[in-house]
């Protein structure tokens, strides 16, 4: 029991680290050193609808702390790399999508598009996607399918990368057998 505290109190820190470390610089000191660069150019003007992007900042804000709550109580560990969940987290959003936290930070940058009107942030966007997902296919999955074993090829078979699936995933399903 005390382990298990021990754990949750290690993988909660850890999370708040990455949280208050380096989202804030992919996802706000970046994307500010982009649009107040004295070349940034707006990419198109859509006035006061501009900010329908709060939306989708605001859902991906919500959808990383979901997802970080179930790294931290499901896998008991957390989103760096180096402090991996202990368990194979398919709970939570997880049931519809993979890569569900790259989605929310691709979500908040989407949003961020919209609200300062910015090319440059658009290129920005794409290029963070292409990085996610070489990221995804050369490093992750295969160290997720060497950790996890068959349970995660029966995940990965079932749900997928990037386009969420309209009914959750159960491990034990006879669609994902």
């Amino acid at each position: 029991m005390k382990s298990d505290i021990a754990e949750n109190i290690k993988a909660v820190f850890g999370t708040l680290g990455f949280l208050f470390v380096l989202l804030p610089i992919i996802l706000i000191g970046i994307p500010y050193k982009i649009i107040s660069s004295p070349n940034h150019t707006h990419f198109f003007n859509i006035g006061e609808f501009r900010y329908l992007g709060l939306a989708p900042i605001v859902v991906g804000g919500i959808i990383y702390f979901w997802c970080s709550f179930s790294f931290v109580f499901s896998g008991k560990g957390t989103p760096i790399h180096s402090m991996p969940p202990k368990e194979l987290v398919v709970k939570g959003l997880y049931r519809f999508v993979r890569n569900t936290m790259y989605i929310a930070g691709l979500l908040v940058l989407a949003g961020e598009v919209l609200l300062f009107q910015s090319k440059g942030v658009f290129i920005y966007l794409l290029v963070m996607f292409g990085m996610f997902h070489f990221f995804v296919l050369g490093h992750e999955e295969s160290r997720l399918e060497k950790r996890f074993g068959e349970p995660y090829k029966r995940y990965r078979k079932s749900v997928r990368r990037w386009i969420p699936r309209l009914a959750p995933y159960r491990e034990y399903d006879s669609e994902s057998q």
